[in-house]
């Protein structure tokens, strides 16, 4: 019996500490990549509260939250960045406030993403693998459902329309791109980096001057995360 206490425990403190950084941060929805096409979670009524993986003993659950809330009951992979849906939910309220079909179409992407609808269930047993990638003190999770493609990303800082529009942005041509991207507005001595939307470092750099110019050509055709230290992360697509 102690034996079994002693193991369950090991393996709940390896779990943890394997994942330590999904429970020390509150995410919060940013944006949501279906079939290669990017939505920005749209601004609503009401302020967006922090997504977060939780502890129940032994179990665990992720709560996605935009208007409504989808909760996925969890099992952790303890050798891979990923985890498996034992089961969940969503909440159903009705939202009728500022850019509501915008708002309603993103709130039912969430849901659909971890529970499905009634035509089309996401499955007990889904797989979902993730990613933190770290851009000075911000950190961007990414859930991706390895069997449609779809991915959920989150931001460990709350950005709302006065934050946002603070944040200092940058401006990247052509995009898409084919063999050269062109960044401008930027400052030297900053951490670069280019990640593939499955989270792999593609490139990396220290910024030299207030523009920089990148050889994409060989980069495989996709979409692709730019992430530059005080800016807001990007999107671009390389044809």
């Amino acid at each position: 019996m102690k034996k079994t206490l002693f193991l369950l425990t090991f393996l709940s403190n390896f779990i943890f500490a394997q994942n330590a950084e999904l429970f020390s941060n509150n995410w919060y929805i940013s944006q949501i990549t279906t079939n290669g096409q990017t939505v920005t979670t749209p601004v609503m009524a009401y302020n967006i509260s922090a997504s977060n993986f939780v502890q129940n003993g032994s179990a665990y659950n992720f709560n996605s939250k935009y208007f409504n809330t989808a909760t996925a009951n969890i099992t952790f992979s303890p050798t891979l960045n990923s985890f498996t849906k034992n089961g969940g939910g969503c909440t159903l309220a009705d939202y009728w406030g500022t850019n509501m079909t915008a708002v309603q179409d993103f709130d039912q992407k969430n849901c659909d993403f971890y529970v499905g609808n009634l035509s089309v269930p996401a499955p007990t047993g889904t797989v979902y693998n993730y990613q933190i990638l770290t851009n000075g003190s911000s950190k961007t999770l990414i859930i991706t459902n390895p069997s449609s493609g779809t991915q959920i990303f989150y931001n460990n800082i709350f950005l709302g329309t006065k934050d946002i529009s603070l944040k200092k942005s940058l401006k990247i041509y052509p995009n898409p791109v084919k063999d050269f991207l062109t960044i401008e507005n930027i400052e030297r001595n900053l951490n670069l980096k280019i990640y593939e939307t499955s989270g792999k470092l593609v490139y990396e750099t220290l910024t030299k001057d207030k523009s920089v110019r990148i050889d994409v050509t060989q980069f495989q055709k996709g979409q692709y995360i730019l992430m530059i230290e005080n800016f807001k992360t990007e999107f671009f697509i390389k044809n």
